[in-house]
C-alpha cells in the first residue's frame, strides 16, 4: 500500500511540476519536501535521477526492456543496489513518468516493492559477456578507450559499456558504425565523445540515448541517417560538429545552453526540420547551416549572436520571417537565397540587420 502511495503521489508531482526535471536543485528539493519521511525511496528516486534516466525517457520511443536493464545493471554496478531496489526504481520512473505522464508505450509495470523482477536480465550471446562482443582502440582523447566495432549477431539494439575490464569507455570512434544496421544505440553514463562519422549513414536508426557525460559529437557523427526523427542533446553538450545531422530526418532540435560551438552546415539538408532555438553561447550561425531545410519556419535567435554566415538559410523555402538582434554585426553572401517568398526580416532601427535588408533587397520590418 505504501509502495502504490508512493507512486501515486511521485506520478501527481510530475504531471505538476513536469519542468522542475530541467532543474536538479528544483527537482531534488520537490521530492524531498514530497516525502520527508521516506528518505530511502528519495534517495533511489535521485539516483537514478542522476543518471539521466528522465532526459532519456523523454527521448525514447518506446521503453522497452532493453532500455530498463541498463538502468538496472547500472544501479547495482555503479551503487552497489540490490537487485531488488534497482529494478524497482527504475520500473517506477519508466511506468510513472514513460507511460502515465508522457504516454509513451512501455513494456515495463511496476510491481509491489520488494518482489519482482519486473524488468528481465538482458541474457549474454554465445556464452560471452555482452561487453566482450565489442572491438576497442585508443581513445584519440588520450585515455580511456574507444568503442570501435560490435561483434554481437543482433546490431539492432546496441548498448555501449562505459568500461571494458577496469579500462574506461570514453569515447565512439571514428566511423565504428557507418552504414550498419544499428537502430537503437543507447550509450552509458561516461562516455563523452562521439567520434567523425560513428553513424553516418545509418538510415535504420530511430533513437540514439545520449548520457549527460558527452561533451562531443564529432563532424559527420549522424549525417544522412534518415530515420532519426528526434534527439535529446545532453545538457553538458559542448561543441557539435561539421554536418554532425546533415541530411538526417529531424524535424525538430533543442541545442543546450552549454553548447558553444557548432560546425558548418550541422543541420543542412535536414529536410523535415521544422523549428530551432540558438542558444545564447553560440555567437555566429555557422556557413550553410540550415541550407536545403526546406520545411524551416521558425528560428529563435539568441540577443548574443554577433552573425550569421554565408548561406545560412540558403534554400529554406518556407521560412518567412526571421527576427536578427542588433546583436549582429555581420551577414554573409547569399544568407537568405531561396527563402519564402514573403520572408521578411524584423529589425531595429539603425542596426545593421536594417543595412544588410536594404543592400540585398530584401523585405524588412523595424520593430
Amino acid at each position: 500500500m505504501v509502495s502504490l502511495l508512493f507512486e501515486q503521489d511521485f506520478e501527481s508531482m510530475l504531471r505538476k511540476y513536469e519542468s522542475s526535471l530541467d532543474d536538479k536543485k528544483r527537482f531534488t528539493a520537490l521530492v524531498k519536501d514530497l516525502f520527508p519521511d521516506q528518505a530511502k525511496n528519495v534517495n533511489l528516486l535521485l539516483m537514478a535521477y542522476n543518471m539521466g534516466i528522465a532526459q532519456d525517457i523523454q527521448s525514447v520511443s518506446r521503453i522497452n526492456n532493453t532500455f530498463a536493464f541498463r538502468y538496472v545493471k547500472r544501479l547495482m554496478d555503479d551503487y552497489g543496489l540490490s537487485r531488488v531496489n534497482a529494478d524497482w526504481i527504475v520500473s517506477v520512473w519508466c511506468s510513472c513518468y514513460g507511460n502515465k505522464v508522457l504516454g509513451k508505450i512501455c513494456d515495463i509495470s511496476v510491481q509491489k516493492q520488494g518482489t519482482g523482477p519486473a524488468i528481465k536480465e538482458e541474457q549474454a550471446t554465445s556464452g560471452r559477456q555482452y561487453g566482450d562482443l565489442f572491438t576497442y582502440c585508443r581513445s584519440s582523447q588520450g585515455t580511456g578507450l574507444a568503442v570501435s566495432g560490435f561483434r554481437g549477431d543482433n546490431k539492432r539494439t546496441i548498448i555501449f559499456q562505459n568500461k571494458s575490464g577496469n579500462t574506461p569507455v570514453v569515447e565512439i570512434a571514428d566511423e565504428s558504425f557507418c552504414k550498419e544496421a544499428v537502430e537503437e544505440a543507447i550509450l552509458t553514463e561516461g562516455i563523452a565523445h562521439i567520434g567523425k562519422r560513428a553513424f553516418a549513414e545509418c538510415n535504420q536508426l530511430h533513437q540514439a540515448v545520449l548520457p549527460v557525460s558527452v561533451k562531443e559529437i564529432g563532424d559527420e557523427a549522424f549525417t544522412e541517417c534518415l530515420s532519426l526523427k528526434s534527439i535529446s542533446l545532453p545538457m553538458q553538450l559542448e561543441r557539435i560538429g561539421e554536418s554532425a545531422f546533415r541530411g538526417s530526418g529531424l524535424r525538430t532540435l533543442s541545442i543546450p545552453k552549454s553548447v558553444y560551438w557548432i560546425g558548418n552546415r550541422m543541420l543542412a539538408e535536414c529536410l523535415e526540420l521544422d523549428s530551432i532555438s540558438i542558444p545564447e553561447n553560440v555567437d555566429r550561425i555557422p556557413n550553410g547551416m540550415f541550407e536545403g531545410c526546406r520545411s524551416l519556419k521558425k528560428v529563435v535567435l539568441s540577443n548574443q549572436l554577433n552573425g550569421i554566415g554565408d548561406r545560412a538559410f540558403f534554400g529554406c523555402s518556407s521560412l518567412d520571417l526571421l527576427v536578427i538582434p542588433d546583436s549582429v554585426s555581420k551577414i554573409g553572401q547569399d544568407a537568405f537565397t531561396g527563402t519564402n517568398k514573403q520572408f521578411i526580416i524584423q529589425c531595429s532601427f539603425g542596426s545593421y540587420a536594417e543595412e544588410y535588408a536594404r543592400k540585398n533587397k530584401i523585405k524588412y520590418q523595424l520593430v
